[in-house]
C-alpha cells in the first residue's frame, strides 16, 4: 500500500572487504539533495538512520527469515530500482541478508553469499531503503530509515566523507520512482538542520530527534483541531439550515392561517388568495396590515359567503390575546385553538 509519508532511496556506501559476510551501516544523518516530485514540487531531502529505525529493520529481517522468506537480496548494482535498472542487466541476487542486529552505533547485516567471489571488483555498497518522511517546512523533508528493500554492490560513491552516496532520489510515495543524483554529493550540513528546527547551535542528535517528534506531534494536534473545527462548523451550518427551515415553515403556516381567516370572513376571494400569499411572502408586516384592513367583499359566491354574524368574531385579536396569556405559544398554535373554539367561523 502506498503512503504519502514514505519514500525510497538507493544509497552507495564504502564496502569493507575485511568483514566477510557482514555489512555494517553506521548511524548518521545525511543530505540527500533536492528532488522534483511528480506533483511539480521541488523539495530537499535529508535521511537519517538511528537506533530505533535500525532495530525495526533488524526485527523485520529476522522475523521474515524465521518465517521462511529468503531475506533481503544483495545485487550487483540496483537492478530492482526502475530508474537504475537499465544500468544493471544482471537481475540475479548475489547474496541474501539472513540476519541483522544493532551493534553500538551501527546496523550489522549478515550476508549469505551465493557466489564464491560475489564481492570481487566492488569496494562500496548501497542500501536501498525506505522510511517515513517528516515535513520540516520550507521545502525540506527528513526521512527516518526503518526498512531496507535491498543492498547493492557498487563502485561509484557520492558522499565520500561518510562513504554513503545516493543513486536514486525517490518521491514521498513508498515506491521506486525518481531520477539519478549527481556525483560529488556533500555530507549533511548539520547546522542547516538545526537552524530549520529552530534549535540552538549546541543541540545534540537527541535534541534534533526530539524536535522532529515534537513537530510531528504538533502537526498531528493541529490536524485534529482542524478536523474538530470543521466538524463543529458543519454542525453549526446544519443547525442554521434547520432553524431557517423551521422558521420558514412557521411563517408559511402563519400566512396560511391569515389567508384562511380572510377568506372565511369574506374579505378576500379564493381566487385572490395567490396574490395575497405573494404579498405576505414579500413583506409580511405590510401585507398583514393591508389584509387586516380589507373590507368584506360586496359580492360573494356561495362558497365564499359568510354569515354576517360571524364577522364580529375577531380571530386575529383572540389569537394575539391567547399568545399574551401563554408566553412561548406560536401564532399558528394560538390561531388553531381559537378556530377550534369558534367553529361557526369557516
Amino acid at each position: 500500500m502506498k503512503s504519502i509519508s514514505l519514500y525510497a532511496l538507493a544509497n552507495e556506501m564504502n564496502f569493507d572487504p575485511s568483514r566477510s559476510g557482514e555489512i555494517r551501516i553506521p548511524f548518521g544523518t545525511w543530505d540527500f539533495g533536492t528532488k522534483k516530485l511528480d506533483d511539480g514540487r521541488t523539495v530537499f531531502f535529508t535521511q537519517t538512520l538511528a537506533g530505533p529505525g535500525a532495530s525495526r529493520i533488524a526485527e523485520k529481517i529476522n522475523s521474515s527469515v524465521a518465517s521462511g522468506e529468503k531475506g533481503v537480496p544483495v545485487y550487483w548494482g540496483h537492478p530492482d530500482v526502475p530508474e537504475l535498472a537499465h544500468k544493471y542487466p544482471d537481475k540475479r541476487a548475489k547474496g541474501w541478508v539472513k540476519s541483522a542486529a544493532v551493534d553500538g552505533s551501527a546496523l550489522v547485516l549478515a550476508v549469505e553469499w551465493l557466489d564464491e567471489n560475489a564481492t570481487d571488483g566492488f569496494g562500496w555498497f548501497s542500501p536501498y531503503w525506505t522510511g517515513p518522511a517528516t515535513n520540516l517546512g520550507q521545502g525540506r523533508y527528513l526521512k527516518t530509515i526503518d526498512s531496507i528493500v535491498s543492498i547493492a554492490l557498487i563502485n561509484i560513491p557520492n558522499i565520500h566523507e561518510f562513504r554513503l552516496a545516493n543513486e536514486l532520489q525517490g518521491g514521498l510515495d513508498n515506491n521506486t520512482t525518481g531520477a539519478n543524483a549527481g556525483e560529488g554529493e556533500k555530507t549533511m550540513d548539520r547546522a542547516k538542520l538545526i537552524q530549520a528546527l529552530g534549535l540552538p547551535e549546541t543541540a545534540t542528535d537527541e535534541d534534533i530527534f526530539a524536535a522532529i517528534e515534537k513537530n510531528k506531534a504538533a502537526a498531528a494536534d493541529a490536524a485534529t483541531k482542524q478536523a474538530a473545527a470543521e466538524a463543529e462548523k458543519g454542525q453549526a451550518e446544519k443547525d442554521r439550515d434547520a432553524a431557517k427551515a423551521e422558521l420558514a415553515n412557521e411563517r408559511a403556516a402563519h400566512r396560511s392561517l391569515l389567508l384562511d381567516q380572510a377568506i372565511a370572513e369574506g374579505r378576500i376571494s379564493v381566487a385572490g388568495r395567490a396574490a395575497w400569499e405573494k404579498r405576505l411572502t414579500d413583506d409580511f408586516a405590510a401585507g398583514r396590515t393591508a389584509l387586516a384592513n380589507e373590507k368584506p367583499l360586496k359580492s360573494q359566491s356561495a362558497v365564499e359567503a359568510t354569515p354576517s354574524k360571524t364577522a364580529k368574531v375577531d380571530l386575529v385579536a383572540l389569537a394575539n390575546e391567547r399568545m399574551a396569556k401563554h408566553p412561548g405559544m406560536t401564532y399558528p398554535a394560538a390561531f388553531a385553538q381559537v378556530m377550534k373554539e369558534h367553529p361557526e367561523v369557516k
